[in-house]
């Protein structure tokens, strides 16, 4: 026996062992499909014909060949579809080993080195979403591949990508198998690299910010980053100084992809001043009247005045100070037990001035009433004593009703005075003459 037909009888001996001791669950698990789905398709090729046999193999490949292009039109294809091939594949092994037992050499001849007549490459099953879709700035974890051979069952798959995932855009991912006879099939799946996540904007500074009424704010602002770079931001808002009252900043960053992100600061004017006064601690006004005058205070807001420790000024909102009563300066107490010395009569009290926002500040204010005319407060009218002559009717001495004169201390009151003169006042006097 030459060479050539012994390396066929070699291979003939081993086929036909390789069918009749072989267990089940083995080839179940070369082709992935169940044990009791492989002991179908051993049960209905045993049942066949040497003709009915190779019938059958020239089905199987037709719906073969219509599944795979399926696949590779697609890329991809259902559960039912791969599970298919599967059995195709397992049933084509197994018939092709029953041949080769029942045929001898002569279906022998017609086989390759490894068992099989392959020229179909692999069919590869994309595993997850296509395309698919990854953040800008995280990380891409590819859920990979799968390929199956009619001859080989699963076959290695290798894959190669230039995902950029720090850059918006769309790359690809291409998935590469080769089966053992050399038969090579690739499939590619897209991933979109996408922006949709906003800046992070932050507030610098204060938040809130508070400001004095009347002051410059001068604004800290904020900062932003996002994963695609370097990106800006606008402020929007004012602060009115002028009125207390709460604002609102808004910080706006948008990115090259239109996304937008916003913070926010409130800046809080208020008023902690207190009112200053601007008009004299002192009013000096003349006895019986009640204007006394208007007492001012700067501040930004506006301005309300109160009184306070006496029962004889009051005060309007506005500032205008007054008696209740006007003043007589004869009022002062005891004033005729002392030497009349034009001093003034004075009153004191205390005046609030509060802001709009309740700062408030006082100031004791002193009024001083000051003497008219005197201490009788009537120069033209007087009494007074002294020694003149007069006319009278009667002889001797007696009291006879004339003209005295008397020297007035002021120019209103009454003076007690001895001598001759005129008075310059018309009065009734005492005074001793001869009468004829």
């Amino acid at each position: 026996m030459d060479m050539n037909n012994l390396k066929k009888l070699k291979i003939f001996t081993f086929a036909l062992a390789f069918c009749l001791f072989n267990a089940p669950a083995v080839y179940a698990n070369e082709f992935g499909i169940s044990e009791q789905s492989y002991n179908e398709i051993n049960a209905r090729v045993n049942s066949m014909s040497f003709e009915e046999l190779n019938a059958r193999v020239s089905t199987l490949k037709a719906e073969q060949k219509s599944l795979e292009q399926n696949f590779q039109a697609s890329g991809e294809g259902s559960g039912a579809s791969s599970s298919r091939l599967k059995e195709i594949a397992a049933e084509l092994s197994t018939i092709q080993k029953v041949l080769v037992a029942v045929a001898g050499l002569g279906a022998i001849s017609a086989l390759t080195d490894d068992g099989y007549n392959d020229d179909v490459p692999p069919v590869i099953t994309i595993n997850g979403s296509n395309p698919a879709t990854v953040e800008l700035g995280s990380a891409y974890s590819d859920a990979g591949a799968s390929a199956f051979d009619e001859y080989h069952g699963t076959t290695a798959v290798t894959s190669s990508d230039n995902v950029d995932t720090s850059s918006v855009g769309s790359y690809t991912v291409t998935y590469t198998a080769t089966d053992k006879d050399g038969n090579t099939a690739t499939a590619t799946r897209t991933v979109n690299v996408v922006d949709t996540t906003a800046p992070v904007v932050t507030v610098t500074g204060d938040n809130p910010a508070t400001v004095e009424l009347g002051t410059t704010y001068t604004d800290a602002g904020a900062t932003a980053t996002d994963a695609s770079g370097a990106v800006t931001v606008v402020t929007t808002g004012t602060v009115d100084t002028s009125t207390v009252g709460a604002y609102t900043l808004t910080y706006t960053s948008t990115d090259a992809s239109g996304n937008a992100g916003t913070a926010t600061r409130t800046v809080n004017v208020t008023d902690t001043t207190a009112p200053v006064f601007t008009s004299s601690s002192t009013f000096t006004v003349d006895e019986n009247v009640t204007a006394i005058g208007t007492v001012t205070a700067t501040d930004l807001a506006a301005v309300t005045f109160t009184i306070s420790n006496t029962t004889v000024m009051a005060i309007t909102s506005d500032g205008v100070l007054t008696f209740t009563t006007a003043i007589n300066y004869e009022d002062k107490p005891d004033i005729e037990a002392v030497e009349y010395d034009g001093s003034t009569y004075d009153f004191t009290a205390t005046v609030t001035a509060t802001d709009a926002s309740s700062n408030a500040t006082t100031q004791d204010i002193t009024v001083k009433v000051r003497d008219v005319g005197g201490i009788d407060d009537d120069p033209d009218t007087g009494t007074g004593t002294g020694t003149g002559t007069g006319t009278g009717t009667g002889t001797g001495t007696g009291t006879s009703t004339g003209t005295g004169t008397g020297t007035a201390t002021t120019d209103t009151g009454t003076g007690t005075g001895t001598g001759t003169g005129t008075s310059t006042g018309t009065g009734t006097g005492t005074a001793t003459g001869t009468g004829s």
